[in-house]
């Protein structure tokens, strides 16, 4: 014992010496003041607690795109990443990003794609989309924009995407545009200036997403199955100490009084180990997004 005490101190010392970095997480973002704030309580949470692993601090980067952030993930300039199941697909396979854990964002371990219309149109179904209109949200939208897409052109469906709503698509076709975000999508089903719509679940249960005044015009005509609602994945680059560490301490938080670090990240509620068939799942999405 009296061997190991010295041991054990010396291993400490040269983890720190070895690291002494900063913890770096990053998200892609298209509105970084906002995420950054939401960010930044759990980095620095983090970073306080792994210190004696050579952590100084945290930090929060925000990036326009996928690519940047593969990109960032291969120059060793980010250490953990949360993201939708999507986007983590990409890092997983274009950057060797290693999925760490599911997260309970805005109160949902796993989510679905709605697929949805005015409660007046004759559209009964996503075969009846063939030359008419919809509105995905952006084109890095897991729920919004990569499920249903998938969806429609399982079904059968030629998809092309248009410039506006003032473009109609081509014969045969179901055109597409991106809404930028879920109100707009809502609206735009509402006014008719779309055929239809796709949101997540959880955005369709938002009061402030979708007004009940909206959403009681609207029907719902196809729901995927279940996804999780968002993943942590870290860089192959980080050290296997911090990620064990890393990971004991995030599934720990719900019982160790961080509720409100833990609200800021995103709504979040908690962390939940990876389930079976989570990788292929995420091979599954990177293969069929190639495709298209």
């Amino acid at each position: 014992m009296r061997i190991l005490k010295p041991l054990l101190l010396l291993l400490l010392v040269w983890s720190q010496i070895a690291r002494a970095e900063p913890l770096v997480l990053a998200q892609v973002s298209d509105r970084p003041s906002k995420d950054f704030e939401q960010l930044r309580p759990m980095v620095e949470y983090a970073a306080a607690r792994l210190a004696p692993l050579g952590i100084t601090s945290g930090e929060v980067r925000l990036y326009d795109s996928a690519e940047q952030l593969a990109s960032a993930l291969q120059a060793g300039d980010v250490d953990w990443i949360t993201e939708t199941p999507f986007t983590a697909a990409r890092l997983m396979h274009e950057a060797g990003a290693r999925p760490l854990l599911r997260k309970w964002k805005g109160g949902q371990h796993q989510y679905q794609t709605l697929i949805y219309t005015r409660s007046d149109s004759p559209i009964r179904s996503v075969l009846d989309l063939t030359d008419r209109r919809i509105a995905f949200e952006h084109p890095e939208s897991f729920s919004s924009y990569f499920v249903p897409r998938r969806i429609l052109l399982r079904s059968g469906l030629q998809l092309t995407g248009l410039k506006d709503l003032h473009q109609p698509p081509p014969p045969g076709n179901t055109g597409y545009l991106f809404s930028r975000n879920e109100k707009n999508n809502a609206l735009w089903v509402h006014k008719g200036l779309v055929d239809a719509g796709a949101l997540n679940s959880g955005d369709w249960e938002n009061r402030e997403r979708v007004p009940v005044a909206i959403r009681r015009d609207l029907r719902i005509i196809y729901r995927s199955e279940t996804y999780p609602r968002a993943l942590e994945l870290v860089s192959s680059e980080l050290d296997d100490n911090v990620v064990a560490a890393l990971r004991e301490l995030l599934l720990a938080m719900p019982a160790s009084g961080a509720s409100e670090v833990l609200a800021s990240y995103e709504n979040s509620t908690g962390f939940e180990p990876l389930q079976p068939g989570d990788i292929e799942l995420l091979s599954d999405i990177y293969d069929s997004s190639r495709r298209w």
